[in-house]
């Protein structure tokens, strides 16, 4: 079943990702990347439910793996080959190419996440936000085997929860030992699978009785404040030493999240529904897959070229110099996405047919 509200909501899961990217001189997009934890949390909830809606299917695997190559595959390989092998062979080429050069064979393997962690010596920043791919990929290859192992959503559900509880403590030990672990504070940053694991509890809820939600509404958000409220004086005791985004802030952002996906898929708040459903926000959402490949790479491409033209009408560092030269990278960027979606992407999903 097809929900536009939650093309909305992907399309504003970019806008927070291109507000922290992009224009992060202002301060206040500084959480724009919490847009990422977003997309893993509708991402939990379609891919789940359609691994429940699905699982008695004759070709659940043929169909489930050969639509998620076709949507995901063509533009991400283009992508490492164009910015990878392409564009650096040309001598003007103006980024910094040699980190991802040199450890692309993560990258051809989606576990960029884990060089990224522990690997990142003289890293750029033209593909840093490739990491969250690399998380996703690993879900659909897992996820789907785990889904017809475990098959009743009842047990499903519980598993999610051990799941969600051991990550949560796995942090909370990894902390605790982290004069040992270099990386400790890149590893919190570029694993979190939290958003995806509350978006299929969500999915598997959903699935068992679609009301639950609704029925302890009240109840779950009043402990989802308990726990954090527990959590923010247990830290205040202890002078404030504990990671708070590791170990509460994801989760807790991810479930707010829910909550919301929650409300459009149930049409039933007119205000919700008709703000999701907004025009711009899922025009938005319908480019949003090669919006986030390709806006960062085209921003550093172009900004120099912007800032060129932004300093002859402002005066430079303005805060209208700012805006002026990130829209400008933006657009383009945007643009590209949407010549990547009807004149490649398109050909591929169309044959996406072929495996319903």
């Amino acid at each position: 079943m097809h929900y536009p509200a939650l093309d909305g909501i992907r399309g504003i899961a970019i806008i927070l990702v291109i507000l922290y990217h992009n224009f992060n001189f202002v301060e206040y997009f500084n959480y724009g990347w919490l847009g990422v934890d977003l997309f893993f949390v509708l991402s939990g909830f379609l891919i789940t439910s359609i691994l429940l809606k699905t699982i008695h299917s004759k070709n659940y695997f043929r169909n489930f793996y050969a639509k998620r190559v076709l949507r995901i595959f063509p533009l991400y390989f283009l992508s490492l080959l164009v910015f990878i092998i392409i564009l650096p062979a040309f001598h003007s080429f103006p980024l910094d190419m040699k980190y991802y050069q040199e450890n692309q064979i993560w990258f051809w393997t989606y576990l960029q996440n884990w060089t990224l962690v522990f690997n990142r010596k003289g890293q750029g920043t033209t593909l840093i936000h490739f990491w969250s791919l690399a998380v996703e990929e690993q879900y659909y290859f897992i996820w789907p085997i785990l889904v017809l192992w475990i098959r009743k959503p009842k047990r499903l559900l519980f598993f999610c929860i051990i799941l969600l509880l051991s990550v949560i403590i796995s942090r909370i030990i990894i902390w605790n030992y982290h004069e040992s672990i270099s990386a400790w504070e890149r590893l919190f940053l570029f694993s979190r699978i939290d958003g995806i694991i509350i978006g299929s509890m969500l999915a598997t809820i959903h699935f068992i009785n679609p009301l639950f939600v609704r029925k302890y509404f009240t109840t779950l958000i009043c402990s989802l404040v308990v726990i954090n409220y527990l959590f923010y004086f247990l830290n205040r005791s202890y002078n404030y030493i504990f990671p708070s985004w590791a170990i509460a802030g994801f989760t807790t952002f991810a479930s707010i999240f829910a909550f919301g996906i929650y409300e459009a898929i149930m049409k039933e708040n007119k205000i919700i529904n008709f703000f999701f459903t907004l025009p711009f926000f899922r025009f938005l959402g319908k480019y949003s897959y090669g919006f986030y490949i390709i806006h960062f790479p085209v921003f550093l491409l172009l900004k120099p070229y912007t800032d060129k033209f932004a300093a002859a009408l402002f005066i430079p560092d303005s805060i209208y110099f700012l805006t002026t030269t990130s829209l400008l990278a933006t657009m383009a960027g945007l643009l590209v996405s949407i010549l990547s979606f009807h004149l490649f992407e398109i050909h591929f999903l169309k044959l996406k047919k072929h495996f319903e």
